[in-house]
């Protein structure tokens, strides 16, 4: 390639001279055209053969060189084209696989819900959360079943981990459950070890306050709090939570206990709605 590149510019900065050779050579085949034991055309055929014959080959490897690069090219752009598709096609797989995972989860969440539900001895309903509201003075969530569904205000709400709140707005379709959390919230529990009775409130947080407890009350670190079916919303013995801190009352009377929530609304999906409480106070 070098040396055809050579060639071409030689060609270039000579052309007179070779141009007036090949007419010399030309005139020359005519003189002697007529003798025998010359080829006609034998002279003007080597000529030729000289100078086109390194042309052609400099336009041969051209063409072949861009023909290279051509193929080179559409080359490139179907494997950029398949890399695409195979992207795509990458991308939808994962799409499913986590569609699948979260049916998955959906379906065993839902299992463990409603096997709850036919174990109850109440009736209930099952929910699915459709939105939050966790702000400190109002931490309330909203739920898909409403009047439609036979949902009545102050309903409890719960799970197979525990109580969940109570329904405080009802719309046709949906409805309003204040959070166990919520400062408006309060709950007749028991604690189950001591049987001592008492409220537990909402902080706000994400803590209960266990309130009416005196300092003379047998209550412990880790004791389990549940509901004492004295209020007529929540049936008796529904989880509510753990005793995770116990100080002295400011007023010296009462102590000041908190209550962790067995269920952390953070994680909740799913909930159940007590339809029918019955009878459930303590005898």
């Amino acid at each position: 390639m070098r040396s055809e590149r050579t060639l071409n510019t030689f060609i270039k900065k000579h052309q007179i001279v070779i141009a007036s050779l090949v007419l010399a050579l030309f005139s020359l085949h005519l003189a002697l055209t007529g003798k025998q034991e010359i080829e006609r055309g034998f002279i003007l055929k080597e000529v030729l053969s000289i100078t086109v014959s390194p042309m052609q080959r400099l336009m041969l490897g051209i063409h072949g060189s861009v023909k290279g690069v051509w193929a080179g090219y559409l080359n490139l752009v179907n494997v950029r084209e398949e890399n695409e598709e195979l992207k795509s096609a990458l991308s939808s797989l994962h799409e499913e696989n986590n569609r699948l995972k979260e049916e998955i989860n959906l379906n065993a969440r839902l299992k463990q819900v409603l096997e709850y539900k036919d174990q109850s001895p109440y009736k209930s309903k099952a929910a699915a959360i459709i939105g939050y509201h966790m702000e400190p003075w109002a931490r309330t969530v909203t739920i898909d079943k409403g009047k439609a569904n036979g949902i009545e205000k102050d309903l409890a709400v719960i799970t197979p981990e525990g109580v969940v709140g109570r329904i405080t707005d009802v719309s046709t379709s949906t409805s309003k459950v204040l959070l166990h959390a919520d400062l408006r919230s309060n709950i007749d529990v028991v604690v189950q070890r001591s049987r001592i009775k008492g409220v537990a409130e909402g902080n706000g947080a994400d803590r209960l306050v266990l309130k009416y407890i005196r300092q003379v009350d047998d209550v412990q670190l880790g004791d389990i709090v549940i509901t004492s079916g004295l209020s007529g919303v929540f049936p008796k013995g529904i989880m509510v939570g753990e005793v995770v801190k116990i100080e002295k009352g400011k007023d010296n009377f009462f102590k000041f206990i908190e209550v962790k929530p067995r269920v952390d609304i953070r994680k909740l999906e799913e909930v159940l709605i007590i339809t029918e409480t019955g009878f459930f106070s303590e005898e």
